[in-house]
Protein backbone atom coordinates (compact mmCIF):
# COMPACT_ATOMS: atom_id res chain seq x y z
CA UNK A 1 0.00 0.00 0.00
CA UNK A 2 1.22 3.43 -0.84
CA UNK A 3 0.98 5.87 2.32
CA UNK A 4 0.76 9.01 -0.12
CA UNK A 5 -2.72 7.54 -1.14
CA UNK A 6 -3.71 8.07 3.13
CA UNK A 7 -2.06 11.82 2.59
CA UNK A 8 -4.09 12.57 -0.69
CA UNK A 9 -7.97 11.09 -0.77
CA UNK A 10 -8.35 11.31 -4.42
CA UNK A 11 -12.20 11.00 -3.18
CA UNK A 12 -14.63 13.26 -1.27
CA UNK A 13 -17.92 12.81 -0.57
CA UNK A 14 -20.15 13.62 2.43
CA UNK A 15 -19.74 17.64 2.23
CA UNK A 16 -22.61 19.19 3.71
CA UNK A 17 -24.26 21.62 1.71
CA UNK A 18 -23.09 24.52 4.14
CA UNK A 19 -18.87 23.75 3.76
CA UNK A 20 -16.56 24.15 0.95
CA UNK A 21 -14.10 21.60 0.08
CA UNK A 22 -10.74 23.27 -1.28
CA UNK A 23 -8.54 21.13 -2.99
CA UNK A 24 -4.68 22.24 -3.64
CA UNK A 25 -4.22 22.80 -7.77
CA UNK A 26 -1.16 19.48 -7.54
CA UNK A 27 -4.12 17.52 -6.02
CA UNK A 28 -6.70 18.43 -8.47
CA UNK A 29 -8.05 16.51 -11.20
CA UNK A 30 -6.48 17.99 -14.61
CA UNK A 31 -8.76 20.40 -16.64
CA UNK A 32 -8.84 20.34 -20.41
CA UNK A 33 -6.63 23.16 -21.66
CA UNK A 34 -7.63 25.90 -24.87
CA UNK A 35 -6.69 24.64 -27.65
CA UNK A 36 -5.12 27.74 -29.42
CA UNK A 37 -5.11 27.03 -32.55
CA UNK A 38 -8.92 26.71 -33.25
CA UNK A 39 -9.24 30.29 -31.89
CA UNK A 40 -8.47 32.30 -34.69
CA UNK A 41 -8.02 36.41 -34.73
CA UNK A 42 -8.92 38.32 -31.71
CA UNK A 43 -10.98 40.86 -33.06
CA UNK A 44 -9.57 44.46 -31.62
CA UNK A 45 -11.21 48.09 -32.11
CA UNK A 46 -9.56 51.13 -32.94
CA UNK A 47 -8.01 52.53 -29.78
CA UNK A 48 -7.07 49.16 -29.30
CA UNK A 49 -4.95 48.88 -32.58
CA UNK A 50 -3.74 52.58 -31.99
CA UNK A 51 -2.75 52.24 -28.64
CA UNK A 52 -1.05 49.08 -29.69
CA UNK A 53 0.57 51.22 -32.62
CA UNK A 54 1.99 53.87 -30.40
CA UNK A 55 3.43 51.28 -27.70
CA UNK A 56 5.49 49.80 -30.83
CA UNK A 57 6.70 52.83 -32.10
CA UNK A 58 7.69 53.85 -27.92
CA UNK A 59 9.11 50.52 -28.01
CA UNK A 60 11.40 51.43 -31.29
CA UNK A 61 12.43 54.77 -30.44
CA UNK A 62 13.86 53.85 -27.01
CA UNK A 63 15.78 50.93 -29.02
CA UNK A 64 17.05 53.41 -30.92
CA UNK A 65 17.86 56.12 -28.21
CA UNK A 66 19.57 53.24 -26.46
CA UNK A 67 21.56 52.23 -29.07
CA UNK A 68 22.68 56.07 -30.03
CA UNK A 69 23.73 56.34 -26.43
CA UNK A 70 25.58 52.89 -26.35
CA UNK A 71 27.45 54.11 -29.56
CA UNK A 72 28.14 57.39 -28.07
CA UNK A 73 29.63 56.04 -25.38
CA UNK A 74 32.13 53.11 -27.48
CA UNK A 75 33.36 56.79 -29.15
CA UNK A 76 31.48 55.49 -32.88
CA UNK A 77 30.75 59.21 -32.97
CA UNK A 78 34.51 60.48 -32.70
CA UNK A 79 35.41 62.76 -29.73
CA UNK A 80 32.92 65.66 -29.10
CA UNK A 81 35.21 68.83 -27.20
Amino acid sequence: MNFMTLLRPTQINNVPDNHFVVVHPLDDVPEQKVDISALGPMPMTATVKYALLALRGYLVLMTLLVLYRVLELTGAFGHAR
